[in-house]
């Protein structure tokens, strides 16, 4: 059991015990505040914890494990000295948790009898050419590009998404307690409510555009930034790029366009194969450091393929059930 809860745990589920009854005294008050500002991981714990004491999940997972033990109970005389399948539990219990209140105990029983239950996992992913909008639980929904993965965690005290492949728009519901985080691999963006897009183009290159709020990007090695509405973040390998002129409230991909400022034709390209029913290649991979400037539409990738032509001079044709574009 201890190997389960650290000490500061137990410590956090006796404060919320306290203070969850009805009078508090000043001395009282008073010691939780010397308490909880002596280690920032007491504010850590309890406020992981009080997440959880607040959760409905928790009240359903004590529910149904108080009718589970209770029917288990096998009923004996009352002089029967000997052992009872309840006993031992009851010595157990009232030995390692006396002195605990029922809040405390009810955060214990949660957390060690269903963990499963205060967490929620699920992964969802959109083939190419399809969008799809998921709605989380906290009220935050995630609009997914064309062939695009995702993962999704949220705990009592976490919203966690690893974004495994392709892009998504992120519409986050603000909560006090629970941050929201997004992993791409290769950075991480962290929010408490906000609205942002994460692009992830391959393993090295990332980006990131704000719509609403402000947002953290960490991509590794000590390199962090926070970017305001209105501004975004291209992240390749150990180049950075600013983006600006982020406008709007949502990205344009959501209606089928993308906005290309000195984007290179493989970014393009990309964007292109999440929404084309039909792949595009590159007959020259340095035809993908090409720039391009424009809002073109995603969904037509034929005119998309003759803009690019036209802007360098470029030919494009089908081949082998693909859309190839050559000098």
């Amino acid at each position: 059991m201890g190997s389960e809860f650290h000490d500061i745990d137990w410590q956090a589920a006796r404060w919320i015990d306290r203070m969850s009854r009805p009078v508090q005294d000043a001395e009282m008050a008073a010691e939780f505040d010397r308490w909880i500002l002596k280690d920032p991981r007491h504010v850590e714990a309890y406020a992981r914890l009080s997440a959880i004491w607040q959760s409905e999940r928790l009240h359903r997972a004590l529910r149904d494990n108080g009718e589970t033990i209770a029917a288990s109970r096998e009923p004996v005389a009352s002089n029967d000295d000997d052992y009872r399948p309840g006993r031992a539990w009851r010595r157990a219990f009232t030995g390692r948790w006396a002195g605990l209140g029922v809040a405390a105990l009810a955060l214990v029983l949660g957390v060690v009898m269903a963990p499963r239950l205060l967490v929620e996992e699920a992964a969802f992913a959109t083939p190419r050419g399809a969008t799809r909008v998921v709605a989380l639980s906290d009220g935050s929904t995630i609009r997914m590009n064309g062939a695009t993965r995702i993962a999704v965690r949220i705990t009592p005290w976490s919203r966690h998404v690893a974004l495994e492949a392709g892009e998504a728009f992120f519409d986050v519901a603000h909560e006090r307690l629970r941050g929201f985080s997004v992993d791409t691999g290769g950075a991480s963006v962290s929010v408490l409510g906000t609205a942002f897009d994460v692009d992830r183009l391959d393993d090295d290159t990332h980006v990131v555009q704000v719509y609403r709020g402000l947002v953290s990007v960490d991509a590794g090695a000590g390199r962090q930034w926070r970017l305001p509405a209105g501004s975004g973040l291209e992240v390749s390998g150990e180049r950075v790029r600013s983006l600006r002129g982020v406008t709007g409230q949502r990205p344009g991909w959501t209606k089928g366009w993308y906005e290309a400022n000195d984007t290179p034709v493989l970014q393009l390209v990309q964007r292109l194969n999440r929404t084309s029913a039909r792949p595009v290649a590159l007959s020259d991979p340095a035809l993908g450091e090409l720039l391009v400037t424009g809002r073109f539409q995603t969904d037509r990738p034929a005119d998309v393929l003759d803009a690019i032509a036209a802007i360098h001079d470029l030919s494009w044709r089908e081949e082998g059930g693909a859309y190839v574009l050559s000098r």
